[in-house]
């Protein structure tokens, strides 16, 4: 494969990867809405198709280490380059990199926002499996051991 079709290639491989981006932030608003709604069903069903997704991400990755394998060796690069290690050397020999850069800061500001959605349902999860685990803790009573189920401090009993 000559430098032209690696770098058409990676740039496909961007452009996949943007795309599985925007299904993953779009499982994880469902997953969010889901809680919200109280509706284990289509919690599940997100956490289904979410699993998938990031199962299909996983196979963008090899195949954009293979790539970019080829790349290195086609630029004279260390082995293990990184998109940016690319992008800095295209941008040296050729404009074929300003398609690259604009794809991988488009891809950045994406895995951002899936970022921050990953970790704002962590915390509405926790916060839900707290309460549960605390009011459980409240009504079941403490276990023969007299150690009470919970944290105690999201319910108090003495109010």
């Amino acid at each position: 494969m000559n430098l032209q079709n690696l770098v058409h290639a990676l740039e496909g491989n961007l452009q996949a990867e943007l795309a599985g981006k925007d299904v993953q932030i779009a499982l994880l608003e469902r997953q969010e809405r889901a809680i919200a709604a109280h509706d284990p069903g289509a919690l599940e069903s997100a956490a289904r198709e979410l699993q998938s997704e990031l199962q299909r991400e996983i196979e963008r990755a090899e195949k954009r280490a293979r790539i970019l394998a080829l790349l290195s060796q086609a630029l004279g690069l260390p082995p293990h380059p990184r998109i940016a290690e690319i992008v800095q050397a295209l941008e040296a020999r050729n404009a074929l990199g300003l398609r690259l850069a604009a794809k991988r800061a488009e891809l950045r500001v994406r895995c951002a926002e899936a970022l921050r959605r990953g970790r704002r349902l962590n915390v509405l999860v926790r916060a839900h499996a707290s309460l549960v685990e605390e009011a459980f803790g409240r009504f079941l009573g403490p276990d023969p051991s007299g150690v009470p189920l919970g944290r105690g401090a999201l319910v108090d009993a003495e109010a």
